[in-house]
């Protein structure tokens, strides 16, 4: 399951307490349930003991986290595959699609200091920098190359609302910035805005892509960040970094972290090339002097320039959703479409989705639980479904979802770009297991009752003879596939066991697996999904409110759903909640936000930070792209509750 992208802060899907995972329980790996849905000839047996054999092999060693694009994760899909074949299926089609898979410094990385006007006498008029051991790009920044004056600019914000305006008084077009990291902060702990909570999250002004994004604003051509230490950043630590630092979407323009002594040197140069009777600055006075006043101290470098060349390379990889298809066998009914699904990938050996230790990161993510508990589940059912074909009135497709954890790419992938033989709106329902492998005290989660009539009776139904405690959810928003399918205006079911302390760690292993449990569970799947592929009347789909979210940044909502997919300029919407305020101001799926609240929005992150910024119940102007044409409108943003 991925995280849900909340405003900055990751928020795992949690919907009470009772998700929260104790100790794990005994595990009776040989249990087995038999069911029997109405209107099929023959009993059906779901082992705990196949869905461990599936779970253990996908948790392994060899498929090594099971990352998107990676070798580990095509040993896991040649698994999923054998498989398949070895039940009966003939073909199992395999649909590609693309993604930032890799983000990795090229071969020239340059920085080097130059005096505005050389003198043949000072042989200190130029000085170059050494790459990991003075500075390095930044994971987020983009490419690029450039010569510009140096400009201090304090801690790089700009919140004159807040009365606090770093770039007030000073000219940074065609220059670089250079800026502290975090924010200024009083002794007391008070901060931009009267905030003196030490506990408090953290402000907008402290995010990276925030300071990239004013400053590129504001003209610059490169925003240099001043932090760390000397001998603190290791050769090897600045390739992790780009991934682990969130560098598949940058931030729009050169970024780089230089340390704060040459920093210094900088403002000492500066000053012997001046007014010889002004004491240079330094880093540590400048920090004091901005957070003792709350008061920004920027001026220009005057004597000196730089000259950058920052080389990222972001490498396209290829990763692929997985599908079987059982035809329907009821002449009016065949060309309805029910899906079956789960996600096959996982984190690798912890990228920027871990919530791992430092000294687990490098550590196998096996991902047992997420999801290979969901696909051991789905491949017991295609067998199950296989063993059932001629009773099957709709047509199933059993889909393994790939790249999931990046932002749900595969799934929606598949539903904007389906194959000719999968008309969305023959879609009757979509069913989708994810987590489902820590069961407690025999309960299980289900989100989406709400968003296909009848649902919540179907359920109880089928649990009659399985005896599991159902807690329900009425929309269908948790962070997994089937939000895909929910946004393109079709019923989803979503069976979830809950997060716990494993999650995201190298430490969900397959031997904490409730096997027992999720056979249970994949039996209510398989009855749930049967009564959906026979009956004769499809659910009506059903748009519900997603439950408001408290948390994140300047807590402002307005109810849109990003596309993690797209790559272009911009925030596109992937979906748009019932009675927001996007719905109320006119945004549509496929929507894309150019500008929010006179900020200009390049990618997701500059919208989240644009979002945070804007205040609740005042009229904030969109320009938005949509059918290539640019149009402005108003919303009125909500405060989270």
């Amino acid at each position: 399951m991925m995280i849900l992208r909340t405003l900055f802060a990751p928020l795992v899907l949690i919907s009470s307490t009772w998700l929260i995972a104790q100790d794990a329980p005994m595990i009776d790996r040989d249990f087995k349930i038999d069911v029997q849905p109405s209107g099929l000839a023959e009993k059906v047996t779901f082992k705990a003991r196949n869905l461990f054999t599936h779970a253990d092999y996908l948790a392994s060693d060899e498929c090594n986290g099971r990352l998107a694009g990676s070798p580990g994760e095509a040993k896991a899909r040649a698994y999923i595959v054998q498989h398949l074949l070895k039940t009966g299926y003939e073909n199992v089609r395999q649909f590609p699609f693309q993604f930032t898979g890799d983000v990795h410094m090229g071969a020239k990385n340059e920085l080097m200091l130059i005096h505005n006007e050389p003198d043949t006498t000072n042989e200190h008029h130029e000085k170059s920098y050494e790459l990991i051991t003075e500075f390095k790009p930044m994971p987020i920044s983009a490419a690029g190359a450039g010569t510009g004056g140096l400009v201090f600019a304090g801690y790089g914000i700009s919140a004159p609302d807040k009365g606090y305006d770093d770039y007030a008084g000073i000219d940074v077009k065609s220059k670089i910035v250079v800026a502290f990291r975090g924010e200024p902060e009083k002794s007391d702990g008070t901060r931009i805005g009267g905030a003196n909570d030490p506990h408090a999250v953290a402000n907008v002004y402290s995010d990276l892509y925030y300071k990239a994004g004013i400053a590129r604003d504001k003209g610059a051509i490169a925003l240099i960040i001043i932090d760390g230490e000397r001998g603190k950043a290791p050769e090897k630590k600045i390739q992790v970094d780009m991934i682990r630092g969130g560098g598949r979407r940058h931030c729009g323009f050169p970024l780089l972290q230089i340390l704060p002594e040459i920093v210094d040197d900088w403002f000492v140069r500066d000053a012997l090339h001046g007014d010889k009777k002004v004491a240079p600055q330094t880093c540590a006075n400048l920090k004091k002097a901005i957070g003792e006043k709350l008061a920004p101290a920027s001026f220009a470098i005057s004597h000196f320039s730089a000259e950058f060349t920052v080389d990222i390379v972001r490498e396209r990889a290829t990763d692929y959703n997985l599908a079987v298809v059982l035809p329907g066998t009821d002449p009016k009914l065949k060309d309805e479409i029910v899906v079956l699904g789960a996600h096959y990938d996982h984190l690798g050996t912890g990228n920027e989705f871990s919530l791992a230790d430092k000294a687990d990161m490098g550590k196998i993510h096996r991902g047992a639980d997420d999801n290979a508990s969901g696909s051991s589940s789905v491949l017991e059912l295609a067998d199950a479904m296989y063993m059932s074909r001629t009773s099957l009135k709709r047509t199933v497709w059993i889909m393994f979802f790939g790249a999931e954890e990046m932002g749900t790419l595969g799934s929606n992938d598949f539903v904007k770009s389906p194959p000719d033989d999968f008309n969305i709106k023959n879609v009757a329902a979509m069913v989708n297991l994810d987590m489902v492998g820590r069961c407690r005290d025999n309960k299980v989660m289900v989100y989406g009752v709400a968003t296909g009539t009848g649902f919540d009776d179907l359920l109880k139904r089928n649990d009659k003879d399985i005896g599991m405690e159902i807690k329900t959810s009425p929309d269908g928003f948790g962070g997994s596939d089937q939000l895909a399918f929910m946004n393109a205006g079709i019923p989803v079911l979503f069976f979830f066991t809950g997060s716990h302390s494993d999650y995201h760690k190298p430490s969900d292993t397959a031997d904490k697996l409730d096997v027992a449990a999720q056979a249970k569970i994949t039996a209510l799947a398989f009855e749930t999904a049967i009564e959906l592929i026979n009956a004769p009347e499809r659910p009506k789909f059903v748009k519900v409110e997603a439950p408001k979210i408290t948390g994140g940044m300047g807590g402002i909502r307005l109810g849109t759903l990003p596309d993690y997919a797209y790559d272009g300029k911009g925030l596109r919407i992937n979906g748009v909640r019932e009675g927001s305020p996007a719905d109320k101001g006119g945004l549509k799926n496929g929507d894309i936000i150019v500008v929010l609240g006179g900020r200009k929005i390049e990618n997701i992150n500059d919208y989240m930070n644009a979002l945070a910024q804007c205040k609740a119940n005042v009229e904030t102007p969109i320009r938005l792209v949509r059918d290539k044409k640019e149009i402005d409108v108003t919303v009125i943003p909500e405060k989270k509750e």
